[in-house]
């Protein structure tokens, strides 16, 4: 099984991106976060639990979903760059949320609208399965991140003037609405933990994957 994965900092790994993509873990924050080796990945080690192998890392650091021109998730470009997988596993969005992307526009603006988390999402998924509609689709939502040895850092559920959990109520609403397999990773309460409260190191690359591993094998057990 073909599996790609759709992302922006957190997934990146130098090596392991399309040319020319923006990249954070470059040797040096590979060194810092005690990633000397990709399969310390959340995604490789998720790739790895579910029998696969990657297809495409089409992670670029800094991207949000919405914006609609590259590099955003919802773009023709990052949608086209997949490479033609079995399954596409999505971990996208905190960047909406750090850069105050609002949700939807109080009016409920338009679908499709890319200016607004909401319906680029959904306008991703959308492309995503237009595209490539033999592909399974798992859309994870945003957990939030500790930072290693700082107890008193808090993990900014309001930024901007938004709510953390409402990108995560828009990505669960996505999901539903386009038929693609929710990851509710938020759901299980765990933090991350990282260096600087965004990008998690080896222990938090392990956390995770431990997260979308659970939520898939329940998934699995459900089904049984």
């Amino acid at each position: 099984m073909k599996i790609s994965i759709l992302g922006d900092s957190i997934s990146t790994y130098e090596g392991y991106n399309p040319r020319r993509y923006a990249v954070y873990y470059d040797r040096d924050c590979q060194r810092q976060n005690h990633l000397d080796d990709v399969a310390k990945t959340w995604w490789h080690q998720v790739i790895s639990w579910m029998g696969g192998a990657l297809c495409v890392n089409d992670s670029y650091s800094g991207s949000r979903v919405s914006g609609g021109a590259f590099p955003s998730g919802c773009s023709a470009e990052r949608i086209g760059n997949l490479g033609d997988p079995d399954a596409v596993l999505i971990y996208l969005g905190m960047n909406d949320y750090g850069y105050g992307v609002p949700v939807c526009s109080k009016e409920g603006g338009k679908e499709g609208d890319a200016s607004f988390f909401a319906p680029a999402y959904e306008c991703m998924l959308t492309g995503i399965r237009e595209r490539w509609p033999k592909a399974e689709t798992y859309c994870g939502t945003l957990m939030m991140s500790r930072m290693k040895e700082y107890d008193g850092w808090g993990f900014p559920q309001n930024y901007h003037g938004n709510r953390f959990e409402d990108y995560n109520d828009a990505i669960r609403k996505a999901c539903e609405k386009s038929g693609c397999t929710l990851v509710d990773l938020a759901a299980l309460g765990i933090r991350y933990q990282s260096l600087d409260g965004t990008h998690p190191d080896d222990v938090g690359h392990g956390e995770i994957a431990d997260a979308w591993i659970k939520c898939l094998w329940d998934m699995a057990e459900k089904l049984q």
